[in-house]
């Protein structure tokens, strides 16, 4: 995963699955030779489900410090 620079984050997930990796890739093809060489290279993956990102709905992607600092709840602004 480190090794492949289309991967642009990865995740560690508790649940049903183990990962969730964010590629960033030309087209279908490209991402498609980069999960081949993935299941080719040995990474002990039994299985894989992609998702495509058809539009943004939300990706500010800024995390409310300042609530998050001075102790406040950000989910409930009088708290």
């Amino acid at each position: 995963v480190r090794g492949h620079d289309a991967i642009v984050a990865c995740w560690a997930l508790g649940g049903g699955v183990d990962y969730l990796l964010r590629v960033v890739a030309r087209d279908i093809d490209s991402y498609q030779r980069l999960i081949d060489a993935l299941l080719a290279g040995g990474a002990g993956i039994a299985r894989y489900f992609t998702y495509v990102v058809t539009k943004p709905v939300k990706a500010t992607g800024v995390p409310p410090l300042a609530d998050l600092l001075a102790g406040t709840d950000p989910l409930n602004p009088g708290r």
